[in-house]
């Protein structure tokens, strides 16, 4: 058994044995796997930021005083 980790590529449900695939070929597979990863740490990025919206938005519900109200003015009527 070799030491190597067996990487898999798959396109139109045919399996590729990436370390049987050319040096470029491999080096292309791993900068896919880091731009997967990238997009997955985005998307939690997203989705905790969505979060921390949500629960400041909430807090600040307890910091809302009436004196900080801003009315807005109503436009005179024109003769």
């Amino acid at each position: 058994m070799s030491d190597q980790a067996q990487l898999i590529f798959i396109k139109d449900d045919v399996k590729y044995d990436v370390n049987k695939l050319s040096p470029e070929g491999q080096s292309v597979f791993g900068i896919l796997l880091n731009a997967q990863n990238k997009m997955r740490n985005a998307e939690l990025e997203v989705t905790l930021a969505r979060a921390s919206i949500m629960t400041l938005n909430q807090s600040m519900s307890e910091h809302l005083v009436d004196e900080a109200i801003i009315e807005d003015e109503q436009a005179e009527p024109e003769d």
